[in-house]
């Protein structure tokens, strides 16, 4: 599937997004803040076809937030202060009212695709305790307040982690298991997701309404596996495996996915009204102020990652650029495990242990998240108004 290049503007509707739909992959925006919901270019790329999904998250909030005293958000918070609520409850309001909005856009898109796309991902409070059972409380909080069926719990793909997707799968809290660096990691999500289901099965639970999508951060696999060759003895030698790891490590994930929807476990669940899951991938680029994107790396990645239900989540910018630049080739995960397996055992020839770096990847990234979630929380403490009723 080769795409003319379209002009040097992006528009609501694109051949080159168009092309990827045609090929069963989504785009999800990464980032969404609400000056994207009010001035309503969220509304015209979902209208257009473009986007069928959004992530909702700390890092591009607290930049808005941060950015200028008239940013959107300042009405509620003003709003909430004067009635003295806890800034941990003001910061919890901001992402629901974000998401019940993202969703009712979204909702036709949910419809149409009969609840197999149109979702709309939701980070868990900041405050929320570490252990399952609080987080679970924490899940199914937000998921009442947010109130709509397209909304999905965003979990960090931790040991902790894949315990609540199996637990948010039993109760049907629909969740997105996110920061997933690894092949081994998705397999431990998928089994922690049918674990899951099959608990909500014997509990006499409709199926249809169990969801998880799992998010693969190829882009950041591919910087540390590409940092690691270059100090690697020889690193000039592993030149032709530079840039590599994203498209392999997807490869690697899409076989594990093809090959559990082939098995008797999965014929089961799906006869009892399991539905069919979908695999997104990611670049963090949401957490990335844009001076600091890769806009080519994952213009490259969006080109070369492609096949059926998936999704590539993208941040507002390299949204646009590969709307306009964007040239995919078609399907390039179906039948290639092989080559993945390949790749990782040239990896392990120069010395790179990926499944070290996936857990070092997968920490740092943690920490990340507290941290935005921690400064949002703290800028809206500093908020005139908070001071001023707090």
């Amino acid at each position: 599937m080769t795409q003319r290049r379209s002009g040097s503007s992006a528009r609501p509707a694109s051949p080159v997004l168009s092309g990827l739909a045609a090929e069963g992959v989504s785009v999800w925006l990464d980032g969404l803040t609400r000056s994207a919901l009010a001035d309503g270019s969220f509304a015209t790329w979902v209208r257009g076809g473009a986007v069928t999904g959004a992530v909702l998250s700390a890092a591009p909030v607290l930049r808005e937030v941060r950015a200028r005293t008239g940013h959107p958000y300042r009405e509620q918070i003003d709003t909430l202060a004067r009635r003295r609520t806890a800034p941990e409850a003001i910061v919890r309001a901001l992402f629901s009212h974000d998401a019940r909005w993202a969703c009712d856009l979204l909702a036709p898109v949910h419809a149409a695709a009969d609840g197999l796309d149109g979702w709309v991902c939701v980070d868990l409070p900041q405050d929320t305790g570490r252990d399952t059972p609080s987080a679970l409380a924490a899940a199914k909080s937000l998921a009442r307040v947010v109130n709509r069926p397209n909304l999905l719990i965003r979990v960090p793909a931790t040991d902790a982690g894949t315990d609540l997707v199996s637990v948010c799968a039993a109760e049907g809290i629909g969740v997105n298991a996110a920061l997933v660096h690894s092949v081994d990691r998705y397999t431990d999500v998928l089994d922690a997701y049918w674990q899951g289901l099959e608990h909500a099965l014997r509990t006499g639970r409709d199926l249809s309404r169990h969801v998880c999508v799992v998010t693969v951060e190829v882009a950041d696999v591919e910087r540390a596996v590409d940092r690691a060759l270059a100090r690697s003895p020889g690193g000039n030698a592993a030149g032709p495996l530079r840039g590599r790891t994203a498209l392999a490590l997807a490869r690697g994930v899409y076989d594990i996915h093809e090959r559990a929807l082939d098995s008797g476990r999965w014929g089961a669940l799906r006869r009892a009204g399991a539905r069919p899951y979908r695999i997104g991938w990611s670049g963090a680029d949401a957490e990335r102020p844009a001076a600091d994107l890769d806009t080519a790396g994952r213009i490259r990645h969006v080109e070369e990652i492609v096949a059926w239900r998936t999704a590539h989540l993208l941040a507002p910018g390299i949204l646009t650029e590969v709307a306009a630049r964007a040239a995919p080739d078609g399907d390039s995960l179906t039948g290639e495990g092989p080559t993945a397996r390949e790749f990782r055992a040239l990896l392990r020839q120069r010395g790179v242990a990926v499944d070290r770096l996936a857990g070092e990847l997968t920490e740092h990234r943690v920490r990340r998240l507290r941290r935005h979630g921690d400064g949002l929380l703290a800028a809206v403490r500093e908020t005139p108004s908070v001071r001023a009723y707090g």
